[in-house]
């Protein structure tokens, strides 16, 4: 009975999609015809099979489509939904929103109103379809800011200064109400000394907490690094958040291969013992680039000193398509 139910969900789930994805690509014609241009379809799909523990399975990690187009020369948006199945511990497949936006630029400023990133994390800014490993680190994946409703800002005065702020609701996506009735602020801030080399800070202040992050990216040649620190402090409170990670890839094989490697650490609460370390390696084969790739990684978790030890090493292949 337990599994005729869970089937039933996922049906659902799939039928949503479908209805949604039907409903995106209604307007296309009617949209061209009302002057909007570049107007396309675009999506991926990300099966795989992971094994966590003593326990494995299958599953669809992320299905995301959505239309997009341009209103005005200035003026264009987006709008993306997504199936997710969130793999062992899930007991149904999720349909919401993904971006949902419109976006303005003008010159050296650019604006987005609407549900999108959250300018704070590099790695959660990045798309899921474009990271080297299967997942994102555990403090970026678990706990960063990452989707919200609101309005964001940005000024590229230069090709090396990227100055980014905005105000949201601070629910997270998808949510119709702001409780509290007060708002999040993020402000981030990129530098490029050279052309191969990012330097980024990032703040935001919630309701309950205050985030900090730092990042390096990299890249040269076949290689790239990227290096991250996150730090969250609750309000009124000695609790905080801290995590860290170093990814390094290099590119093999004619641009077909790249070794990915990656070192993280996160600590959820100020409590004694509950710190976790990661060791990830993986590799991805490039069919044709990001559009369509074969991914594998393990992930060996390391528990602290004196903390109970858990089976939550990690394994997963996942194929990507993207359109």
């Amino acid at each position: 009975m337990r599994y005729c139910e869970t089937g039933a969900k996922r049906l659902r789930g799939y039928g949503a999609t479908l209805t949604i994805l039907g409903v995106a690509a209604w307007p296309l014609s009617a949209l061209a015809a009302q002057g909007v241009t570049n107007v396309r379809l675009a999506g991926y799909a990300q099966p795989r099979f992971e094994s966590l523990g003593d326990s494995a399975l299958f599953l669809l990690r992320r299905v995301r489509f959505g239309v997009q187009g341009d209103i005005t020369p200035w003026a264009r948006f987006r709008a993306q939904v997504e199936l997710r199945d969130l793999g062992s511990s899930a007991t149904e497949t999720q349909v919401a929103g993904t971006d949902l936006y419109i976006a303005l630029a003008h010159g050296h400023w650019a604006a987005t109103i609407g549900q999108a990133k959250v300018p704070f994390s590099p790695e959660a800014i990045m798309s899921a379809s474009t990271i080297p490993l299967p997942d994102r680190s555990v403090v970026v994946g678990d706990a960063a800011p990452n989707r919200d409703i609101g309005l964001s800002a940005e000024w590229r005065p230069v090709s090396a200064l990227d100055v980014q702020a905005g105000v949201y609701d601070g629910e997270g996506p998808n949510q119709v109400a702001n409780p509290d009735k007060k708002m999040a602020y993020v402000g981030r801030v990129a530098v490029s000394p050279v052309a191969t080399l990012e330097l980024s800070g990032a703040a935001a202040a919630f309701p309950d907490s205050t985030w900090w992050d730092a990042a390096a990216v990299a890249h040269r040649g076949p290689w790239q690094i990227r290096a991250e620190w996150l730090r969250r402090d609750l309000r009124g409170a000695s609790g905080r958040l801290l995590g860290w990670y170093l990814l390094a890839a290099y590119m093999v094989a004619r641009d077909r291969v790249q070794l990915v490697g990656r070192v993280e650490q996160f600590d959820p609460t100020s409590g004694p013992r509950d710190r976790q370390t990661g060791l990830t390696g993986g590799a991805q084969y490039l069919f044709k680039g990001d559009d369509f790739k074969l991914q594998a990684s393990y992930t060996a978790f390391m528990e602290q000193s004196g903390a109970p030890a858990v089976a939550n090493d990690r394994i997963v292949v996942q194929m990507q398509v993207r359109w």
